[in-house]
This record gives structure tokens, C-alpha cells and sequence, in this order.
């Protein structure tokens, strides 16, 4: 991350040198009279690792980042007007909590940074920027049921390697398909798998048929 942030510094340093020369040079433009002086704007985004895409309906996210701030509003804030409802899954009555900006009861107001969320988005299309310190390794307790963990990192990996650590453990994986707006059903006794990779930002459902629950650990290093 240092590392990331210095190349990221000295990029923004070198537009900025080479937007001062070429206005110190007073260049000669189609259409300006010579020695006229010409003025320009420079811009940029600066994008987070941990960078969400949404499409129109209904999508399964995890937040990929150790959130800095847990508030459901400040971190949905870039598209305050273009969300209708987030879901979070409750694992003890295996149901979901309902969150609506225009609803006065609010069954949750805080994000669970172990978990993931559906949100419905009422957009074409925004890519969600996420604010916190990239995952480490860590691990989250699954109970006997239907759970929906994060996937924290912010890099693609094979689902039989992330899965190792629970391995006999779970029965499925679901990840949302957001162009069919359904579940794709992962299922390590099926010979036909509909995916083979989790990606950055997925959200997923795990089925835990241990009835002592499960331990999911993750590491970064094996991962990548």
C-alpha cells in the first residue's frame, strides 16, 4: 500500500509539472493570436482499490475494504438519490433486515464489515468507491445455515482454493448473476460449476452443513 500511495503521489505530481510548462511556454494555439496566454484545468479521479461495480436492479456486494467508517449513509453517499433498499441477512432467524432511505424505522443504520449486502440500484450503471484499509488475512465464524460473508480482497481468486479452509463443510455457494437478476448455485459435489473465480466486490451466500458451524479464513498471500 506505501508503495501504491508514492506511485500515486508522483503521478499527481509529474500532471502538475507538465501542466505548468506547458502553460510557462505560452505555445502558440490554432485560433490564439501569439503571445496570447491560454489557461487549462487539470482534473483527475482518484479511484479506490476497493472499487464496487453496480448495475441497474438488484446487486450482491461486498465491501471490500476494512471500513474507516461503518455508517450505511457515508458509505453509500456517491449515490444517495440512486438506491431503494439495501439488504442485510440476518443468520439467526435466516431472513433479511430491510433498509429503505425513505422508510422512518431503519432496521439497521450501521454496515457489518463481515458481511455482504444486496442494494437496489436504480441506475444504468456507477462504479461504488469504498473508503477503509485494504484486508489483511482474517477469518469469520459461520454458523449451521445460510451465512453471507465478505470476500475482502480487492483480486480475483479460484473458489476451491478460497474455499480450502471450510472444505466438507458447506453444501453451496450462491453468487448473483446481476444481467439475469438470479442466483448462480456453486455446489462442490456438482460436476457442472456455473463459476469458477470470486471476484472484487461479489457478494456471496455460503450454505454451512456442519452443524457445529465453520471457520472461514482468509489469507491473502495463499489467495493471490
Amino acid at each position: 500500500m506505501k508503495n501504491k500511495h508514492k506511485l500515486l503521489i508522483i503521478l499527481i505530481f509529474l500532471i502538475i509539472v507538465d501542466a505548468f510548462v506547458f502553460l510557462s511556454q505560452r505555445r502558440t494555439i490554432t485560433g490564439l493570436t501569439p503571445g496570447t496566454q491560454a489557461t487549462a484545468t487539470v482534473s483527475f479521479t482518484i479511484v479506490s482499490a476497493c472499487s464496487i461495480p453496480l448495475s441497474e436492479g438488484w446487486n450482491f456486494v461486498s465491501f471490500c475494504a476494512n471500513l474507516t467508517n461503518k455508517s450505511l449513509t457515508k458509505n453509500l453517499e456517491e449515490i444517495n438519490s440512486s438506491y431503494r433498499y439495501v439488504l442485510e441477512w440476518n443468520e439467526s432467524r435466516q431472513g433479511f433486515d430491510i433498509y429503505s432511505p425513505l422508510s422512518a424505522e431503519k432496521p439497521f443504520e450501521t454496515l457489518n464489515e463481515n458481511k455482504s449486502y444486496f442494494i437496489y440500484f436504480m441506475e444504468s450503471e456507477h462504479h461504488l468507491n469504498i473508503i477503509g484499509n485494504l484486508y489483511n488475512d482474517t477469518a469469520i465464524l459461520l454458523i449451521y445455515g445460510w451465512n453471507s460473508p465478505i470476500y475482502p480482497y480487492e483480486f480475483t481468486t479460484n473458489m476451491t482454493k478460497y474455499l480450502n479452509t471450510i472444505a466438507g463443510q458447506f453444501r453451496y455457494v450462491l453468487k448473483w448473476n446481476t444481467t439475469l437478476q438470479e442466483f448462480d448455485i456453486f455446489s462442490p459435489l456438482s460436476a457442472e460449476k456455473p463459476f469458477e473465480f470470486i471476484n472484487m466486490g461479489e457478494g456471496q451466500f455460503l450454505y454451512i452443513n456442519d452443524t457445529l458451524g465453520a471457520t472461514l479464513v482468509y489469507n491473502r498471500s495463499a489467495l493471490q
